[in-house]
This record gives structure tokens, sequence and C-alpha cells, in this order.
């Protein structure tokens, strides 16, 4: 009888640690991330993509930005890197300046860098 006492009550510990430690998950979770402080970058229209590509991405104020065109981890073109205004901007780039391939564009600030996967096949 004691063993089964003790068996119950060490379920029930571990029962309220697990649930304690989701809601603890959920109260860190909340607010951490304010969008509203980060540029936002979009998919290209085209995959695979061919010719001409436009890259559009928004930044929510002024923002230093560098966009750059990966093959892994190595950068191999940097199309832009200056101070941007807050709003929408389109940068053209043509895939034929490239070797057909899978590559990765994106942009790097202060507080971010986000990538997108795109492949390029003239």
């Amino acid at each position: 009888m004691e063993m089964l006492i003790e068996f119950l009550v060490a379920t029930l510990l571990i029962l309220v640690a697990i649930i304690a430690y989701r809601f603890l998950l959920r109260y860190l979770s909340k607010g951490n991330v304010d969008q509203a402080v980060y540029c936002e970058l979009y998919s290209l229209d085209h995959d695979p993509a061919v010719g001409e590509v436009s890259f559009y991405f928004v930044c929510p104020a002024e923002t230093h930005v560098t966009f750059n065109i990966w093959e892994s981890d190595q950068i191999i073109r940097t199309l832009t890197d200056k101070l941007y205004e807050k709003g929408g901007h389109l940068l053209k780039f043509q895939t034929a300046e490239l070797p057909n391939g899978t590559y990765y564009f994106g942009i790097v600030t202060t507080k971010q860098k986000s990538q997108k996967r795109f492949r390029i096949q003239n």
C-alpha cells in the first residue's frame, strides 16, 4: 500500500512539474519578438528563377541593410549595402550572372539576418 501511495505522489509531482513548465514557456514566449522592428523579406514569384528577378523587402523604419546572395554559407554577391528609408524596396538582379544551382538571398541588419532559398535555371 505504501508503494502505491509513493507511486501516486511521484506521478502527481511529475504532472505538476510538466504543467508548471508549460506555463513558464508560455509566459516567457509572450511578446519577446516585436515584429515591428524587423524588415520583412518576400519570396520570389518564380522558382526556378530565370532572367531578371526582383527581390522585395520592407523596412519598418530607416534601416541599414546589406542584401546578399549566398551559396551554402559563402557570400557570392552583395547587391547593396546602404541605409534604406521606411517602406518597400525592390532590387533587380540578372540570374545569368550566376551558374544554375541553388542559392540563398537575404538581408542582414543590426537586428536580423533573413534568408530565403531560390534556384536559378537559365
